[in-house]
């Protein structure tokens, strides 16, 4: 979805509309107790392979990222929030169950579950983090980057 952004110029004393356009993505959950916008770009997917993740979404968790203050909830009736930690919580659907939300308390950025959009996404898949909390039942694509801790640890090699 695109939305255009109308800004006015003054040039030479005439008014000037330019209008810019502004991508938006919408995720929804499988009942639809939770739908959102999100303006703007989305941060690439990052494979989550904490025992948090595993047990939130019964495999790795894969997510996208963004600004908290560019979601627009269209409905979240059914968002529930639960404190996964000390330092984060996890946002779901208390209907349908899907788990849609990781958010560090400290942070302004919010993680959103990739699986929550529909295609075309163009989304890619930038890393894999937490590998060594991999189960054994899945293999890792060796051409994608894997950390064993999150993504700003230093990169383990391929094997």
């Amino acid at each position: 979805m695109i939305d255009l952004l109308s800004t006015f110029l003054v040039v030479n004393g005439r008014m000037i509309m330019m209008k810019k356009k502004i991508t938006s993505k919408i995720a929804i959950c499988l009942c639809g107790g939770v739908k959102i916008r999100i303006k703007g770009k989305l941060r690439h997917v990052i494979n989550c392979h904490c025992s948090q993740c595993l047990k939130t979404h019964g495999n790795y968790a894969a997510y996208t990222e963004c600004p908290d203050d560019k979601i627009n909830f269209i409905n979240k009736t059914t968002l529930k929030w639960y404190h996964s930690s000390k330092i984060a919580k996890r946002g779901f659907c208390s209907i349908c169950g899907a788990s849609i939300f990781y958010k560090l308390l400290k942070s302004e950025n919010i993680s959103i579950a990739a699986g929550m959009f529909s295609n075309p996404t163009k989304l890619k898949t930038h890393s894999n983090i937490y590998t060594k909390g991999k189960l054994d039942y899945y293999k890792l694509d060796s051409r994608i980057p894997k950390f064993n801790r999150d993504r700003k640890s230093t990169r383990l090699n391929s094997s």
